[in-house]
């Protein structure tokens, strides 16, 4: 009965929370088709050395697996410090953005579409959405579903080795921020569009998502967005990696956790999020 009181609240609060859902900054609906920010790679942080690493699930090509749930909260946390700062920019629902990286790649980096019609990212994107919100893609594939495209992204990432650094110079899907910040515009757009949804959100995810796909992603978003707000299940995944970590180091120190998410969050510097506004 309590749990039931408490999503009720929770979704009561989403609710509430879309009806200041609007652009901040932007005179027209097509300036969201243009970046604001432009960057690539610098090291301003050095990479962290992770030893003994116990990952909470492990990763197939269709995402994580096992500890499915935990798993996917546990990878995406890594990005958190991005998704805020552009939530906070396009005035979004607290952990939105963070619950569809869940919902779309389960926070495992580097993943294409399992399968493989042309979408990559933490939000995954495909190569027609990605340019029309004016991001690169490799070969400038610009269709909506490519297998081509998709077997040569899986085919690229192999050749760099998994190094993000170097991918993100053939495609813009691949920086965690300019992902997340078009992922952002395009739900901004979207909302400002479909008379036919009720909330802002609703109009944002139904111009996202698709006709055929809205009811179920914008379930499973909600449903993560829960998740996230949930401090109990949050310190049942950090116990949880902690138990499984015990022999963890990060540059040579005792792990944990809270190190660990860090360490990660430390990393989106080297992607421009200082300057990221």
């Amino acid at each position: 009965m309590r749990k039931l009181v408490l999503i009720s609240i929770f979704f009561l609060f989403i609710q509430c929370k879309t009806e200041d859902f609007a652009e901040k900054g932007l005179n027209q609906r097509n300036d969201l088709f243009k970046p604001a920010f432009q960057y690539s790679y610098k090291e301003i942080i050095s990479e962290p050395e992770f030893k003994n690493l116990k990952m909470l699930g492990t990763v197939k090509k269709t995402g994580v697996h096992g500890q499915r749930m935990y798993g996917q909260i546990l990878r995406s946390l890594r990005f958190q410090n991005i998704t805020k700062k552009v939530e906070k920019k396009y005035n979004l629902p607290e952990n939105l953005l963070l619950a569809m990286i869940i919902h779309e790649s389960g926070g495992v980096d580097l993943l294409p579409n399992s399968t493989d019609d042309g979408g990559i990212g933490l939000i995954h994107m495909q190569p027609s959405l990605a340019t029309q919100f004016g991001l690169k893609t490799y070969k400038n594939c610009d269709k909506l579903v490519s297998k081509k495209h998709g077997k040569e992204l899986r085919q690229l990432i192999i050749q760099n080795k998994y190094d993000r650094k170097k991918l993100i110079y053939y495609d813009d899907r691949f920086h965690p921020i300019l992902n997340i910040d078009a992922a952002a515009r395009m739900l901004v757009y979207y909302k400002m569009g479909y008379k036919s949804r009720k909330t802002p959100l609703e109009k944002a995810i139904y111009g996202y998502a698709g006709k055929y796909n809205y009811k179920k992603y914008y379930k499973n978003v909600l449903l993560y967005m829960e998740k996230l707000n949930d401090n109990l299940l949050i310190d049942d995944i950090r116990k949880d990696f902690n138990n499984q970590n015990k022999l963890l180091t990060i540059n040579g120190k005792k792990g944990s956790f809270d190190l660990y998410i860090k360490a990660h969050q430390k990393q989106n510097i080297n992607y421009g999020l200082k300057k990221y506004k």
